[in-house]
């Protein structure tokens, strides 16, 4: 008997796998959510004389793909930016920022300080900026001191108890990602798994690949920087030009995946 299927309820996308068209797996997504797929077609019409529709046709089919993300995530940020990651490493250090409140009358080492960048300002207890100080060889009243080895030793203004200190400093392990106005996210093949269930079975869970053949991130993002905010994905479904199919998505449901919720 031949596989049969009607209705299907889809319950998650359990994970999203981006590869370039070598077949090379780029990127695995496995918190997508609220995902969906939106055609659309430009069309033209022909009317009588009094602006009866006779015949539309239709023509040109777009597509995009857009999910919300339930965490910010680096794949993602790389995807769209355009531009390959920074991966720090002894031999390749990256230079990144780093701030800091230190307290009057200690001291802090900083590691891989970049001669030149450190600033120390005072900051009061409600978050006002204070005056700024220079270096010098040793702390003073109007200096901050900071040795060769790193080590900051706070001015000795007697008007504030806490200073900021912003610098930049050699990482030796990290990730940098920089979006460039001149990088564009690259064309991949983005292949969905989800889950879901047969009605008629709905104690079962069935897997089912939704396949985007030629699909292009797009480098429009929001970035909102609370806890609970969800990080959004889309792009747009492209065609192979030069294939005979023209295809924008795949769906894919096979009998020997039932059961299948991993």
């Amino acid at each position: 008997m031949s596989f049969k299927l009607g209705d299907f309820i889809i319950d998650k996308i359990l994970m999203g796998v981006a590869e370039d068209f070598d077949g090379n797996l780029l990127y695995v997504l496995t918190q997508l959510q609220e995902g969906k797929i939106d055609i659309t077609a430009d069309s033209k019409e022909k009317n009588d004389k009094d602006g009866n529709l006779i015949k539309k046709f239709w023509q040109a089919k777009k597509g995009t793909f857009d999910a919300q993300n339930a965490m910010l995530n680096i794949d993602i940020l790389e995807a769209t930016s355009g531009s390959k990651r920074e991966v720090a490493t002894a031999s390749a250090k990256v230079p990144m920022p780093k701030i800091i409140k230190v307290k009057a009358g200690s001291t802090v080492t900083l590691k891989g300080a970049v001669e030149g960048t450190v600033k120390v300002n005072a900051i009061g207890a409600n978050g006002v900026m204070g005056k700024a100080y220079t270096k010098g060889t040793t702390a003073s009243a109007t200096e901050f001191g900071l040795t060769e080895a790193g080590v900051l030793t706070p001015p000795t203004d007697e008007a504030e108890t806490m200073y900021i200190v912003k610098y930049q400093r050699d990482v030796e392990s990290g990730i940098a990602i920089k979006n460039k106005a001149d990088k564009f996210p690259k064309t991949t093949r983005l292949t969905l798994k989800a889950l879901g269930v047969d009605p008629c079975k709905p104690d079962t869970l069935r897997a089912c690949y939704i396949v985007l053949p030629s699909f292009q991130v797009s480098p429009e993002v929001t970035i909102d920087l609370q806890t609970d905010s969800t990080f959004e994905y889309k792009g747009d479904l492209q065609i192979d030009y030069c294939s005979d199919d023209k295809v924008l998505y795949e769906v894919y449901w096979a009998e020997e995946d039932e059961g299948e919720d991993e």
